[in-house]
Formats: C-alpha cells, sequence, structure tokens
C-alpha cells in the first residue's frame, strides 16, 4: 500500500507558538519558498497551499512555488465562489504544464458565513456546495471535452475551450473534504481523494465507509486522506512539553475569537472538530486536540516519539487512509525533524 506525505505551508506566518497578535515568522517569499525546499528535502510529495481570508493568495503561492522547487507538488486550496471554473481550470492547467505534472488542487466550500462574506459570498451552506458540484462538472469538462457547454443554476458556457490543455492524465487529482452529506455526495461523485481533520480513527472510518458507498452508485473509487498535526521528539515527555508551548502564550482574545467562530460556524467537520476539542483533549493513543483551542480547521495532532508518532499515523492507514496532510510548529523545522526521524520508519515499514 502506497502512503502519501504532503506537509503545509504557513502563508499566515509562522513560529512555535498559536494564538500571538503577531505572527513570530512572517509570510515572506524567502519563508515560504524555503518551507517547500525544506519539505521537498525532507521527501513529501507535496505541500498544502490553504485559502481563506487570513492567508496569502493560493494560486500565486503555488506558482512561485513551482518555480522554486523540483519535485514537490503544490496542492493549491481555492473556493469556487469567487473565480469562474473555466477560468479556474485554465490556471491549473497553466500550472500544470509550467510544472511538467506537479499540480494538485484542493477545492474548498468554505464553512465561515462572516469569512465568506468579506469577500461578498452570502450563499447558505446547501446552496453552496450545489454551486461546487456544479462547478467540479465544469472544470473536468474542461480538463476532458474539446469544446464546453454548460446550463445550470450557478455557471453558463458556450464553447468552451481550454489552452493550453492539462500535462496530467485524464485529470489534475482533485482533493475535497467536508462531513455533511451534501459534501460527501460532491466527494463521491466529483473527488479522487476525500479529505477529513484529524479526528478518531473509529470516527473517520465511520465517514470513509459513508463515502464509499455513496461513490458506488457513480460507479468511482476514492482515496482517503488526513489532515493533522504532527509534534515528534526523541523523548515522549519532550514531546508532550512541545505541545503544550505551542498554546502556551495564547491571549483571552484568541480563546474568545475560536469560541466565537466555533459558535457561529455552519461546516458540519468544524463542528465536529469543536465537540473533539471541548470534550476529548487525549484520544487514541497518541492523538490530541488541544490545538483546536487555539486554531480553525485542522485541531488535533499526533504527538510522540517517532515510532509512536509513525503508530498514531497506522492506526488511520489500517482503516483505508493513504493521504496525510501534515504539519507542525514551526513549519521548517518540523518539516525537517518529521523527514529525518519519523518518514524513515515508513520507508521500511509500508511503502
Amino acid at each position: 500500500m502506497s502512503v502519501h506525505f504532503y506537509w503545509y505551508v504557513p502563508t499566515n506566518g509562522d513560529g512555535e507558538y498559536l494564538g500571538l497578535n503577531e505572527p513570530q515568522r512572517k509570510p515572506t517569499l524567502d519563508y515560504i519558498v524555503n518551507v517547500a525546499k525544506a519539505a521537498e528535502e525532507a521527501g513529501f510529495e507535496g505541500v498544502l497551499i490553504p485559502t481563506g481570508i487570513p492567508y496569502l493568495d493560493s494560486w500565486i503561492v503555488g506558482s512561485a512555488i513551482i518555480h522554486h522547487t523540483r519535485t514537490i507538488k503544490p496542492l493549491i486550496a481555492f473556493r469556487p465562489g469567487f473565480i469562474a471554473p473555466t477560468v479556474a481550470a485554465k490556471m491549473a492547467a497553466t500550472l500544470d504544464q509550467f510544472s511538467e505534472g506537479r499540480m494538485l488542487v484542493n477545492v474548498v466550500t468554505g464553512g465561515s458565513a462572516k469569512e465568506l462574506g468579506q469577500d461578498g459570498d452570502f450563499l447558505e451552506h446547501n446552496e453552496r456546495y450545489a454551486r461546487t458540484g456544479e462547478f467540479l462538472d465544469v472544470v473536468q469538462k474542461s480538463w476532458t471535452e474539446e469544446k464546453v457547454n454548460h446550463i445550470g443554476d450557478y455557471f453558463t458556457v458556450s464553447d468552451g475551450v481550454l489552452n493550453p490543455s492539462i500535462h496530467q492524465s485524464p485529470n489534475i487529482p482533485i482533493y475535497f473534504g467536508g462531513s455533511s452529506d451534501a459534501a460527501k455526495e460532491i466527494a463521491a461523485k466529483s473527488a479522487d481523494v476525500y479529505l477529513q481533520w484529524g479526528e478518531p480513527a473509529e470516527q473517520i472510518e465511520q465517514q470513509i465507509n459513508d463515502v464509499k458507498h455513496r461513490a458506488r452508485k457513480y460507479g468511482r473509487h476514492l482515496e482517503y486522506g488526513v489532515r493533522i498535526h504532527v509534534i515528534v521528539r526523541d523523548e515522549e515527555n519532550e514531546a508532550w512539553e512541545a505541545a503544550r508551548k505551542i498554546i502556551s502564550r495564547a491571549g483571552r482574545e484568541s480563546l474568545e475569537n475560536m469560541s466565537h467562530y466555533y459558535e457561529t460556524t455552519d461546516s458540519v467537520a468544524q463542528k465536529r472538530m469543536n465537540e473533539l476539542t471541548k470534550n476529548k483533549e487525549r484520544f487514541g493513543r497518541y492523538g490530541w486536540s488541544g490545538i483546536g483551542k487555539i486554531r480553525k480547521g485542522a485541531g488535533t495532532a499526533i504527538v510522540g516519539t517517532p515510532e509512536q508518532v509513525r503508530e498514531g499515523l497506522q492506526e488511520y492507514i489500517d482503516i483505508g487512509v493513504k493521504h496525510f496532510i501534515l504539519s507542525g510548529f514551526p513549519h521548517l523545522e518540523e518539516a525537517e525533524r518529521f523527514g529525518r526521524t519519523v518518514r524513515p520508519l515508513f520507508g521500511e515499514k509500508v511503502l
């Protein structure tokens, strides 16, 4: 069984601590490129470039990374509500050609009405997902058909032609996440990799089985991924000290902001993560939910020695997870540490 490891590019800043008013390391071009190069040297296959109000533009960052690296694949996250599907297909195809097939996309429907409103998107939850489904239909037609004609509820295209064509065949891989029924239905129909945040393995397995069942009616087979942090040190107590350090300087304002976000989000996945953060600080053998008190989205980590982190990841592999999008603080040093201490263990035992 092949296991795919990806790292994360902190395009809103980086450092040893979460919840500070200003990041310790600003997301400059040099720093972002250095993180991507460190991940490449550490043996990661790709890097996730996030999207949203706090982050730099993911397409521009992805282009920079492509032109400063040799092998690593940018996994560019973007929201379908702010770009026409034919334009997104062309942007992805251009970067796919420039990188000779290193392009991956992560389509993010969005789970915060406030944040989406800041960019001018005011659709309700289910309508956003309906638009995403239609968006992906047009994108995939653009990559595979000579001309695209589409009349739908959200998009209309007449004799659409893609130039340049994509480098990969038959499609650029699409990564997609979401825990609502609407999200899982779209994943089953259109995604190549269904992503979840790092919940306990038994909960991840339930959602995998749900998506598998939905995909059968489309005659499709997906692969599955988990987005989670890692905190690895030579000794177990050292790893847990490092974990507690990450959130030790978070102020009251950060905690209150996250509490308000959790109360107002309409994301089912975020609500699941919030429940885990509130009710279970430790889970599984080495899981920890402390990061979710400070950071939205992926709020859990696997904490321990290299062997313990390997075992924690193996729990997910055993239920069918093949893709891991990992991160750690600071991302530059943690990428190197994971590549040096944990990655070789998988080379011997899994790949």
